[in-house]
């Protein structure tokens, strides 16, 4: 067993698609975030001749996972609201 490699940085493309393919509201933040971290980190670790090609995709899945996040959190406000209502 070698330690001494670096951990193999997580896919970024599988993230994206759990996240984007989650129906649980309770597991759909942290896969968000986990998701665009590992985008993040695989365009500042690109290497010079594969990033260009892939950016759109890279960007175009943040793209997606913000939208995500903007509906996700739109969610939950209009529940709080709605439960909010149903108390008061």
């Amino acid at each position: 067993m070698n330690t001494d490699a670096a951990p193999r940085p997580l896919n970024w493309k599988l993230l994206y698609q759990q996240a984007m393919l989650e129906t649980d509201p309770a597991k759909l933040r942290p896969l968000i975030t986990e998701a665009n971290d590992a985008i993040l980190d695989r365009i500042e670790r690109g290497d010079a001749t594969a990033l260009p090609a892939e950016l759109p995709e890279l960007n175009d899945a943040l793209t997606d996972l913000r939208l995500l996040r903007r509906e996700y959190e739109r969610s939950l406000q209009e529940y709080g609201e709605l439960r909010k209502s149903k108390l008061g």
